[in-house]
C-alpha cells in the first residue's frame, strides 16, 4: 500500500467512524460505543499492517505503538512519511513500478 492509499484508507475510516459518531450524539453510550470502536480500530490496525509490510516490516512492528512518544514517533516515520521499498519485498512487488505486462489491444 503506497503513502497516498495509506493516507486515503485513513481518512475514509476516520470520515465514516466520525460520521456514525455524530449520528448516534448522546446515543453511543456502552457496548454501542464498542460496536462502533471495534470495527473502526480492526479497520485501522489492518491498513497499517499493509503498510507496514510496504515497507517491508511484519505487522507486529505494530506493537510498538505501545512504547510511549518513541514508538508512536517511529511509526508515524515509517507509515505516512516514508516511501516504500523500492523493490519488491517478501509480501510482493512494488505496485508503483511499472510493469512491462500490459495489454494493447488494437
Amino acid at each position: 500500500m503506497s503513502r497516498g492509499g495509506f493516507w486515503l484508507h485513513g481518512l475514509i475510516v476516520w470520515g465514516l467512524f466520525y460520521l456514525v459518531w455524530a449520528a448516534l450524539g448522546n446515543a453511543s453510550s456502552g457496548i454501542l460505543t464498542w460496536v462502533i470502536n471495534l470495527p473502526a480500530l480492526a479497520a485501522l490496525v489492518l491498513i497499517c499492517i499493509r503498510r507496514l509490510h510496504d515497507r517491508n516490516y511484519s505487522g507486529w512492528w505494530l506493537l510498538l505503538a505501545a512504547v510511549p512518544v518513541l514508538g508512536a514517533l517511529w511509526l508515524v516515520w515509517q507509515l505516512a512519511l516514508r516511501r516504500g521499498v523500492a523493490d519488491g519485498n517478501r509480501w510482493g512487488a512494488d505496485p508503483l513500478q511499472a510493469h512491462g505486462d500490459y495489454l494493447v489491444v488494437r
